[in-house]
Protein backbone atom coordinates (compact mmCIF):
# COMPACT_ATOMS: atom_id res chain seq x y z
CA UNK A 1 0.00 0.00 0.00
CA UNK A 2 3.06 2.22 -0.02
CA UNK A 3 3.05 5.12 -2.46
CA UNK A 4 5.34 8.08 -3.16
CA UNK A 5 4.61 11.48 -1.72
CA UNK A 6 4.00 13.83 -4.62
CA UNK A 7 2.51 17.03 -3.25
CA UNK A 8 5.69 18.72 -1.98
CA UNK A 9 9.40 18.68 -2.78
CA UNK A 10 10.67 18.88 0.81
CA UNK A 11 8.58 17.62 3.73
CA UNK A 12 9.75 18.06 7.31
CA UNK A 13 8.15 15.62 9.78
CA UNK A 14 8.38 16.28 13.52
CA UNK A 15 7.38 13.75 16.19
CA UNK A 16 7.31 15.39 19.64
CA UNK A 17 7.65 12.67 22.27
CA UNK A 18 8.01 12.73 26.03
CA UNK A 19 11.77 12.12 25.94
CA UNK A 20 12.93 12.89 22.40
CA UNK A 21 11.81 14.86 19.37
CA UNK A 22 12.39 12.99 16.13
CA UNK A 23 12.76 15.00 12.93
CA UNK A 24 12.91 13.69 9.39
CA UNK A 25 13.42 15.36 6.01
CA UNK A 26 11.58 13.58 3.17
CA UNK A 27 12.70 14.33 -0.38
CA UNK A 28 12.79 12.41 -3.67
CA UNK A 29 10.75 9.53 -2.22
CA UNK A 30 13.03 8.75 0.74
CA UNK A 31 13.97 10.04 4.16
CA UNK A 32 17.08 12.04 3.30
CA UNK A 33 18.04 12.87 6.88
CA UNK A 34 16.88 12.14 10.43
CA UNK A 35 17.72 14.09 13.57
CA UNK A 36 16.86 13.91 17.25
CA UNK A 37 16.49 16.54 19.99
CA UNK A 38 15.85 16.17 23.71
CA UNK A 39 12.36 17.15 24.81
CA UNK A 40 12.34 20.10 27.20
CA UNK A 41 9.13 22.06 27.85
CA UNK A 42 11.20 24.97 29.17
CA UNK A 43 12.74 25.69 25.79
CA UNK A 44 11.37 28.53 23.69
CA UNK A 45 10.48 28.38 20.01
CA UNK A 46 13.80 30.09 19.18
CA UNK A 47 15.73 27.48 21.18
CA UNK A 48 14.20 24.76 19.03
CA UNK A 49 14.26 26.72 15.78
CA UNK A 50 18.02 27.36 15.84
CA UNK A 51 19.13 23.68 15.88
CA UNK A 52 16.47 22.71 13.35
CA UNK A 53 17.60 25.50 11.04
CA UNK A 54 21.15 24.26 11.52
CA UNK A 55 20.17 20.69 10.64
CA UNK A 56 18.56 21.85 7.40
CA UNK A 57 21.48 24.06 6.42
CA UNK A 58 23.82 21.09 6.84
CA UNK A 59 22.01 19.53 3.86
CA UNK A 60 21.77 22.87 1.99
CA UNK A 61 18.06 23.40 2.62
CA UNK A 62 16.86 26.85 3.74
CA UNK A 63 13.10 26.33 3.67
CA UNK A 64 10.83 23.30 3.38
CA UNK A 65 7.55 23.15 1.50
CA UNK A 66 5.53 21.64 4.35
CA UNK A 67 5.90 20.77 8.03
CA UNK A 68 3.81 17.91 9.44
CA UNK A 69 3.91 17.19 13.16
CA UNK A 70 2.42 15.18 16.01
CA UNK A 71 2.85 15.81 19.72
CA UNK A 72 2.15 13.98 22.96
CA UNK A 73 3.45 16.99 24.92
CA UNK A 74 0.62 19.57 24.89
CA UNK A 75 2.84 22.47 26.02
CA UNK A 76 5.15 22.01 23.03
CA UNK A 77 2.55 21.88 20.26
CA UNK A 78 2.12 25.69 20.05
CA UNK A 79 5.89 26.13 20.39
CA UNK A 80 6.48 23.98 17.31
CA UNK A 81 3.75 25.76 15.39
CA UNK A 82 5.90 28.87 15.77
CA UNK A 83 9.03 26.91 14.84
CA UNK A 84 7.32 25.58 11.72
CA UNK A 85 6.29 29.06 10.60
CA UNK A 86 9.98 29.99 10.48
CA UNK A 87 10.91 26.95 8.40
CA UNK A 88 8.09 26.96 5.83
CA UNK A 89 5.75 29.47 4.25
CA UNK A 90 2.90 26.95 4.46
CA UNK A 91 0.88 26.56 7.69
CA UNK A 92 2.01 23.45 9.62
CA UNK A 93 -0.19 20.36 9.65
CA UNK A 94 -0.64 18.89 13.14
CA UNK A 95 -1.91 15.30 13.09
CA UNK A 96 -4.47 14.30 15.72
CA UNK A 97 -6.82 11.30 15.68
CA UNK A 98 -9.11 10.25 14.16
CA UNK A 99 -9.00 10.58 10.36
CA UNK A 100 -6.49 10.31 7.51
CA UNK A 101 -8.06 7.05 6.34
CA UNK A 102 -7.79 5.25 9.69
CA UNK A 103 -10.90 4.77 11.85
CA UNK A 104 -10.49 4.77 15.63
CA UNK A 105 -12.36 2.43 17.98
CA UNK A 106 -11.37 4.33 21.13
CA UNK A 107 -13.38 6.42 23.57
CA UNK A 108 -13.25 9.30 23.03
CA UNK A 109 -11.35 8.99 19.74
CA UNK A 110 -9.34 12.17 20.25
CA UNK A 111 -7.97 10.86 23.56
CA UNK A 112 -5.79 8.39 21.65
CA UNK A 113 -2.17 9.55 21.75
CA UNK A 114 -1.01 11.07 18.49
CA UNK A 115 2.09 8.84 18.48
CA UNK A 116 0.06 5.63 18.75
CA UNK A 117 -2.33 6.85 16.07
CA UNK A 118 0.44 7.83 13.66
CA UNK A 119 2.28 4.53 14.23
CA UNK A 120 -0.90 2.57 13.54
CA UNK A 121 -1.58 4.62 10.41
CA UNK A 122 1.96 4.12 9.14
CA UNK A 123 1.88 0.36 9.78
CA UNK A 124 -1.53 -0.12 8.18
CA UNK A 125 -0.62 1.91 5.09
CA UNK A 126 2.56 -0.15 4.67
CA UNK A 127 1.18 -3.63 5.33
CA UNK A 128 -2.59 -3.41 4.78
CA UNK A 129 -3.60 -6.34 6.99
CA UNK A 130 -4.34 -7.19 10.63
CA UNK A 131 -1.38 -5.85 12.62
CA UNK A 132 0.17 -5.72 16.08
CA UNK A 133 1.97 -2.38 16.39
CA UNK A 134 4.59 -2.26 19.14
CA UNK A 135 6.44 0.90 20.21
CA UNK A 136 9.06 0.46 22.94
CA UNK A 137 10.66 3.55 24.42
CA UNK A 138 9.63 5.79 27.31
CA UNK A 139 6.54 3.63 27.48
CA UNK A 140 5.65 0.34 25.82
CA UNK A 141 2.53 0.44 23.70
CA UNK A 142 1.02 -2.58 21.95
CA UNK A 143 -1.89 -1.80 19.63
CA UNK A 144 -4.17 -3.72 17.27
CA UNK A 145 -5.17 -2.58 13.79
CA UNK A 146 -7.63 -4.45 11.57
CA UNK A 147 -7.03 -5.13 7.90
CA UNK A 148 -9.91 -2.81 6.97
CA UNK A 149 -8.22 0.15 8.67
CA UNK A 150 -9.64 0.33 12.18
CA UNK A 151 -7.56 1.04 15.28
CA UNK A 152 -9.10 -1.51 17.67
CA UNK A 153 -7.40 -0.49 20.91
CA UNK A 154 -4.30 -1.54 22.76
CA UNK A 155 -2.23 -1.49 25.92
CA UNK A 156 0.13 0.98 27.60
CA UNK A 157 2.84 -0.18 30.01
CA UNK A 158 5.94 1.40 31.60
CA UNK A 159 9.15 1.44 29.62
CA UNK A 160 12.46 0.16 31.01
CA UNK A 161 13.55 3.54 32.39
CA UNK A 162 10.33 3.83 34.40
CA UNK A 163 10.84 0.32 35.76
CA UNK A 164 14.36 1.19 36.94
CA UNK A 165 13.20 4.47 38.47
CA UNK A 166 10.34 2.78 40.32
CA UNK A 167 12.73 0.38 42.03
CA UNK A 168 15.10 3.16 43.06
CA UNK A 169 12.43 5.61 44.22
CA UNK A 170 10.20 3.09 45.93
CA UNK A 171 12.86 1.40 48.06
CA UNK A 172 15.43 2.54 50.61
CA UNK A 173 18.46 0.58 49.45
CA UNK A 174 18.11 -0.25 45.76
CA UNK A 175 20.22 1.97 43.47
CA UNK A 176 19.16 3.50 40.17
CA UNK A 177 20.62 1.28 37.44
CA UNK A 178 20.52 2.31 33.75
CA UNK A 179 18.28 -0.24 32.04
CA UNK A 180 19.96 -2.85 29.86
CA UNK A 181 19.47 -6.43 28.69
CA UNK A 182 22.32 -8.46 30.22
CA UNK A 183 23.49 -11.77 28.82
CA UNK A 184 23.22 -13.25 32.33
CA UNK A 185 20.07 -15.02 33.44
CA UNK A 186 20.79 -14.46 37.15
CA UNK A 187 22.46 -11.52 38.87
CA UNK A 188 25.30 -12.19 41.28
CA UNK A 189 25.00 -8.78 42.99
CA UNK A 190 22.28 -6.18 43.51
CA UNK A 191 23.16 -4.13 40.44
CA UNK A 192 23.15 -7.21 38.22
CA UNK A 193 19.94 -8.48 39.79
CA UNK A 194 18.19 -5.19 38.98
CA UNK A 195 19.57 -5.14 35.44
CA UNK A 196 18.46 -8.72 34.77
CA UNK A 197 15.06 -8.18 36.38
CA UNK A 198 14.30 -4.95 34.52
CA UNK A 199 15.75 -5.97 31.14
CA UNK A 200 14.36 -9.49 30.90
CA UNK A 201 11.20 -8.54 32.79
CA UNK A 202 10.53 -5.86 30.18
CA UNK A 203 10.98 -8.39 27.37
CA UNK A 204 8.60 -10.79 29.11
CA UNK A 205 6.00 -8.06 29.58
CA UNK A 206 6.11 -7.00 25.93
CA UNK A 207 5.94 -10.64 24.79
CA UNK A 208 2.85 -11.27 26.92
CA UNK A 209 1.12 -8.13 25.63
CA UNK A 210 1.80 -9.24 22.05
CA UNK A 211 0.42 -12.71 22.79
CA UNK A 212 -2.75 -11.22 24.24
CA UNK A 213 -3.21 -8.96 21.21
CA UNK A 214 -2.88 -12.04 18.99
CA UNK A 215 -5.84 -13.51 20.86
CA UNK A 216 -7.90 -10.71 19.31
CA UNK A 217 -6.35 -10.62 15.83
CA UNK A 218 -5.12 -14.17 15.33
CA UNK A 219 -1.54 -15.34 15.56
CA UNK A 220 -0.88 -14.73 11.88
CA UNK A 221 -1.01 -10.96 12.36
CA UNK A 222 2.42 -9.43 11.64
CA UNK A 223 4.19 -7.64 14.50
CA UNK A 224 5.49 -4.18 13.59
CA UNK A 225 8.21 -3.04 16.02
CA UNK A 226 9.52 0.50 16.46
CA UNK A 227 10.88 2.81 19.16
CA UNK A 228 14.16 3.51 20.91
CA UNK A 229 14.40 0.01 22.44
CA UNK A 230 13.22 -1.86 19.35
CA UNK A 231 16.62 -3.07 18.15
CA UNK A 232 17.60 -4.04 21.70
CA UNK A 233 14.66 -6.31 22.35
CA UNK A 234 14.14 -7.71 18.84
CA UNK A 235 16.68 -10.56 19.25
CA UNK A 236 15.09 -11.59 22.55
CA UNK A 237 11.44 -11.77 21.42
CA UNK A 238 10.08 -15.22 20.72
CA UNK A 239 8.07 -13.95 17.74
CA UNK A 240 9.28 -12.84 14.29
CA UNK A 241 8.86 -9.08 13.92
CA UNK A 242 9.14 -6.41 11.23
CA UNK A 243 11.52 -3.71 12.47
CA UNK A 244 10.41 -0.26 11.29
CA UNK A 245 12.71 2.46 12.73
CA UNK A 246 10.98 5.28 10.79
CA UNK A 247 7.41 4.12 11.43
CA UNK A 248 6.28 7.33 13.17
CA UNK A 249 7.80 9.54 10.51
CA UNK A 250 6.21 7.37 7.81
CA UNK A 251 2.84 7.70 9.53
CA UNK A 252 3.19 11.48 9.51
CA UNK A 253 4.08 11.38 5.82
CA UNK A 254 1.05 9.23 4.99
CA UNK A 255 -1.21 11.54 7.00
CA UNK A 256 0.07 14.55 5.09
CA UNK A 257 -0.32 12.74 1.79
CA UNK A 258 -3.92 11.84 2.66
CA UNK A 259 -4.73 15.37 3.88
CA UNK A 260 -3.45 17.18 0.82
CA UNK A 261 -4.59 14.50 -1.59
CA UNK A 262 -8.16 14.83 -0.31
CA UNK A 263 -8.04 18.54 0.42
Amino acid sequence: MDSPLRFVDYLLAIDIGNTHIKVGLFHDGVWQEEWRLSTDVRRTADEYRVPLRGFLREVLVEQVDQVVMASVVPLLAPVFHRVASALSDAPPLEITPPGYGLKVQYQPPDSLGADRFVNALGAWRKYGTNLVVVDVGTTATVDAVSRDGVFLGGMIAPGPHFLSQALAQGTARLPLIPPAIPDKLLGQNTQEAIAVGVGHGFIGMVSELIARTWQVLGDEAPIILTGGWAQRIQPHLRFPVHLEPTLTLDGLRYAAEYHFGRG
